[in-house]
Formats: structure tokens, sequence, C-alpha cells
């Protein structure tokens, strides 16, 4: 490498004063790209560039100008907060602007059509088939009689002639009865295959299973079910074996509370929403019912409409009217924050927002809304204590939006590469997979649609109780927070085997004596609470003209999690009992940590018999 500075900088004597720059709608717009930086001297310096790892030497200076040009803007807009943040420089406009241009040779200044140009390219990627739509139910026979009676009007509109996976995780005799029942019907008016897999199914895949991977079997009864059933609720069982069921193809994945159509807002949009803090849109109605009626009906084929973007590469998407991103957009956004829109980037996953009953069990998030939205929320007393039970909103995009973590449950999952196992047991199973998803394939994107799913759950549901109690995550969110904040960064390429160094960190967790236990429990939810507090506390202080009674339960939430931080209570997550001492905790921590990691452990070499099975497995069911 030489010593010799690509840049140096020389501004010269021009007399020209600073000017407010000409906006000009057409003019291209430029950000400096992302790098790492080294001192050479007391005025020289290496730069890296993180994308490519070319380097470059400069002056200090010149880094000084790469680093006010982070943002998508004009070159004239460039030079104008140059001249007005470096100081003395406010008379060397045309020597800043010579500066720019280099930067712009040399390739540290990207302009926007450069970027949509690497972001529109990809390799030719044919789509795996679909394997099925795999249904989750569980002792809700009346919200799955409405989710098969919507599939059998979208199977009359559309003659998709599709094959539906009904996946029971039903405790009582009575709702397995029905749900045998609805299923039969089911097929019977639509002439779909339709595949039932209730405890007795499971069992013999469990042992099917066992025999053929027998390193697992110890694990295969957690992972799936098909053992002693638990009293605690795990949606995640089910989930894993739609992933094993459809390993090496794709899937849909449905809940027994959904409902079609899917709908939209009035005011969406085609395109793709590049910043990657793009708000979601919330409504609120006065019933249910309303809710349900929000929004346009579809008329194309949701499962099409998904399928058409899950499996495909972005730069695939981007390239088509659809899901272009429109150049204007980028203004004002770094590329540092948009180092994941990768043209080669799979779309592993889709997902939508949904209209109906909220899809969380807490409420705290709407105490964070817009000031628009806000104003919705506690337009009036009445609506205000309707709404903090969030049973009949509005929520999602109105522009399709790719992001690498999602918090709700897909619609569509390209298992063409291993998707992980998530937590059998526990809610927050959805959030915690997308986590580890990323951890797996951290170049992976989920889309999110600009479309809405119903969802009825089988009676309101009172969330205030939990909003305005201390914030207490559950054991898959502090798994999935200990992966986004804690977990070193990992450098292997094989999914198995980034999955199987997270196994090894729950491992070290589980393997901390009681007091180190205590300890790390005790530090996430102290960091959880401070975080929630400080959050909410923002949103207080710009808020002073919202109605007394949104100010009061605000302050009421404050000082619960207030009282959380400073309390010597045990260090208890959501999922556990109220009354549980510091070692059960410690016990429950240790546990929980160890079968998820041999969960992880075991699911690489399932998965990967499982797609040697292709649609064998699930045909032999």
């Amino acid at each position: 490498m030489s010593s010799t500075p690509d840049y140096t900088i020389d501004y010269g004597s021009f007399g020209v004063q600073a000017a407010t720059p000409r906006s000009d709608a057409n003019a291209p717009l430029y950000a400096s790209e992302d790098g790492v930086v080294a001192s050479l001297s007391n005025n020289e310096c290496i730069f890296q560039v993180r994308r490519s790892g070319e380097t470059h030497v400069m002056t200090f200076q010149v880094l000084q100008a790469l680093d006010q040009s982070r943002e998508f803007r004009t070159l004239d807009e460039h030079v104008a907060r140059i001249l007005a943040t470096i100081p003395g420089l406010a008379s060397q406009r045309e020597g800043v602007a010579r500066v720019l241009d280099g930067l712009v040779s040399r390739g540290l200044l990207v302009a926007d059509r450069e970027f949509l140009e690497r972001v529109g390219s990809a390799p030719a990627r044919e789509p795996a088939a679909l394997r099925g739509v795999f249904i989750r139910a569980c002792d809700r026979p009346r919200q799955l009689a409405q989710l098969l009676a919507t599939l059998t009007e979208y199977e009359r509109r559309f003659h998709a002639n599709r094959h539906y996976v009904v996946l029971d995780d039903s405790g009582t005799r009575e709702a397995v009865d029905g749900h045998r029942d609805l299923v039969r019907e089911f097929a019977r008016a639509t002439g779909c295959k339709l595949t039932y897999i209730g405890a007795a199914e499971r069992a013999k895949l469990v042992e099917r299973m066992a025999k053929a991977v027998p390193q697992a079997a110890s694990i295969l009864p957690v992972v799936l079910g098909g053992g002693t059933r638990s009293d605690r609720f795990g949606g995640g069982r089910a989930w894993n074996l739609a992933l094993l069921l459809s390993a090496g193809a794709r899937l849909v994945l449905l809940d027994d509370d959904h409902r079609l159509p899917l709908r939209r807002l009035e005011d969406a949009r085609t395109g793709l929403d590049p910043n990657p803090s793009a708000p979601t849109t919330t409504r609120f109605h006065r019933n249910i019912e309303n809710a349900l009626g929000a929004g346009d009906e579809l008329d194309v084929d949701p499962f099409e409409l998904h399928l058409g973007v899950a499996g495909y590469a972005l730069g695939h998407l981007a390239s088509t009217p659809d899901y272009a991103i429109d150049r204007a957009s980028l203004r004002g956004l770094p590329l540092s924050r948009l180092d994941h829109l990768l043209g080669d980037a799979p779309i592993l996953a889709s997902q939508h927002g949904a209209y109906g009953s909220s899809r969380t069990e807490s409420g705290i998030w709407m105490y964070q809304l817009s000031p628009h939205e806000r104003a919705e929320f506690t337009r009036d007393r009445d609506a205000y204590l309707r709404n903090i039970e969030a049973g009949s909103i509005w929520y999602g995009r109105t522009q399709a939006h790719a992001a690498r973590i999602a918090s709700f449950t897909p619609f569509a999952l390209d298992n063409s590469v291993m998707l992980p196992c998530t937590n059998p047991l526990g809610r927050g199973e959805d959030a915690l997979f997308s986590r580890v998803m990323d951890l797996c394939h951290p170049h992976a994107l989920t889309l999110e649609l600009p479309v809405a799913i119903g969802h009825v759950q089988e009676a309101q549901r009172k969330r205030s109780a939990r909003t305005m109690a201390a914030h207490t995550p559950r054991f898959n969110y502090f798994v999935g927070d200990f992966v986004q904040r804690q977990l070193p960064e990992l450098h292997a390429a094989e999914p198995a085997q980034r999955l199987g160094l997270l196994a090894a960190h729950l491992r070290d967790i589980g393997a901390a004596d009681a007091g180190g236990r205590l300890r790390q429990l005790r530090e996430y939810l102290a960091y959880s609470r401070a975080d929630l507090i400080e959050r909410l506390q923002h949103q207080f202080d710009g808020a002073q003209d919202a109605p007394i009674w949104w100010q009061a339960d605000v302050r009421s939430i404050i000082e619960a999690n207030g009282r959380a931080l400073i309390s010597k209570a045990p260090p208890r997550l959501g999922d556990w009992p109220e009354a549980i001492d510091e070692a059960g905790c410690a016990n429950l921590l240790r546990d929980e940590s160890l079968a998820l990691a041999s969960a992880f452990d075991a699911w690489p070499a399932l998965w990967n018999w499982a797609r040697e099975q292709g649609g064998r497995l699930l045909g032999a069911v």
C-alpha cells in the first residue's frame, strides 16, 4: 500500500460565501460509503470501505468531508453542510466542491442510481415448490371453523386446490373431535387434499424420526410434542413440525384465529420503502365488525401474492414495478442503514399486518405511537378506554418493507434452506424464530407486504392489566435479546454451525452457578425496564398536550417499572409462576436454556433427514 495520500485537500483562498443550495428534484443524490478508519500520522488516515474492503489514504480534513456526506443528498447540499459545520471553510465553496467530485470519482460517494442498480441486480433464483398450507390449531373449534369457511370461499373463487395440513395441538377430546369433523367437511366441500395431524399422528412421526435420527430421540418429544402434554402453552411445537414436514420446500403458515381475505388500506401504494425505521400504520375502530371491514379486499390470490416474494432474491423483486425503490425515498438515509438491501439477499419469509384483534398480549406499544395516531388513540375518554384493549384495530404497512428481523408470525416461508426451529414452549416463539433465522442467515430478509389478514380471537382479551404492570419479558424474548445484544459476532458461514454456536452459548448460561444465573436475570430485567422507562419518558415529554388520562397512565406505567427496578423480588420472567422464589428462577433459567440448546443442537440433523424424505414424509401421515 502506498503511503501517498489518495486525497489531499487544498481549498485555496476563494472568497465565495456559503449560500443556501437550490433544490433540484432531478439532481442526483449522493451518500458516502460506510467504513472503518485507522490513523497513519497526525494528518493522514486510512479509510477501508466496509462493503468492498477497498482501502484509501486521505487527510483527516477529507475524512471530515466524507463523514458530513453520509446521507443521500445532492452535492450542493453536501457542500453547504460541510461549509456550515467544519470550521474555517465558510468561504471555500469551490475547493470543497472539488474534493467531493474527487470522492465521487473514487467511488466513495455513491450516487442514488448506482445504489439502486446494486439493489436491483440479482442472480437467477428459482423458488422451491409449495409443500402445503399449515394451520396451527389448539382447542378452538369455533375459530378453526371460521378460518376454514374463509378458505372454502377462497377455493371457490380461485380454484387453487391447495394441500392443507391441520396441526392439532388440542388437549381436550371435545376440541379434537370438533376439529376432525371440520376437516372432513372442508375436504368434502372443496375437494382439496387435507391432512390432519393430531396427537396420535404426531406420536408416530416422532417415533419414525427418532429411529432415523437416534441422536435426537430424547429431545424430539419436546421439540415436536408427542410425549406428555405440558400445561404450558407452546405454539412452537406445531411450528417446528411444519418446518420438518416442509423441509426443502416452501410453506404457508396460518393460525386457527386467522381469517381471509387479505385487505389493504386506501392509501397503500406500490414500491419498497427503503427506510429501516419506516413507521407502521395503526387505525382504531369502534368494534371488531368495523375493523373487519376496514380497507379494501384484494382481488388477487393472497397465496400467490406472498409466494411471489418468498423464495426470490431482493434484486429480482426490486427490478419490478411492484417493489421498485423510488429514488426520492433515499433522501436523508445513510448507506450504513441500508446495508441489508443487497440484490442477492434471499427473501426467506413474507408477512403482513392484521385487522381485528391485536396480535400482542400487551398494549404498551400503543403508548409509543406517532402524534397523529396518538390523537386517534386518545380522541375521547370512552374511545381511549376501548382502544387500550386493542380489540378492534388495523395494524400494518402502507408500502412493502424489507427487514432482517420481524416481530410476528410469517405467512410464507422459504424452507429450501435450513430454517431454525423455535422454542416449543412459551409465547413469543415467532419473535425468537425471526431472531435466530437472522443469526443463521445474516443476509436474508423478511418482506412485509402492505396488506393485512383478519385476526379474531376466541374472546375479547383484557390487555390493559398487563400493559399497566411492570414489564416482564418472557423467556423467548430473553433469548432473542441475548442473541441481539450479547452474542459475539459469529464468523461461521454454515447455518448449522451458527445454530450450534448459539446452542453452546445457551449451555454456557445454563452452566453458570445459581448466583450467576440470578445476576443475568436481574441485569436483563433492569435493562428491559430502564429502556422502556426512557422511551415512555421521551414520549411523555413530547406530548404535553395529550389528554390527562393518557398522561396519567403513562406516569403509572413508568412508576410501576421504576418500582420494579429497585425491588428485591426474585427476577422472574413472564412465563414463570408469580410466587416463584430465587432458587426457582435460577433453576428454570438453567433448565429452559439447556433444553433449548439441545433442540438447536439436534435440529440440523432432523431437518436434513426430513429434506431427504421430501414430500414422502407428509404423504405418509
